[in-house]
């Protein structure tokens, strides 16, 4: 899969995450405190893991 469509697919699941009704999924009071730290983490994980594995080219 090329590195602009892995790219764009993080950028829609962060926009899924917080910025739509699943927001008030993960922001219920019973849930605990790192919680949004943990999605922001695993997001962040995700684009470096994205970084990671594309190709390298050759200038």
């Amino acid at each position: 899969m090329p590195t602009l469509d892995k790219t764009v697919i993080l950028f829609l699941t962060g926009l899924l995450l917080f910025a739509s009704p699943l927001v008030g999924w993960w922001s219920r009071p019973g849930l605990p405190w790192f919680t949004p730290y943990l999605l922001w983490g695993g997001l962040i994980g995700l684009g470096a893991l994205a970084h990671l594995l594309q190709r390298r080219h050759d200038l």
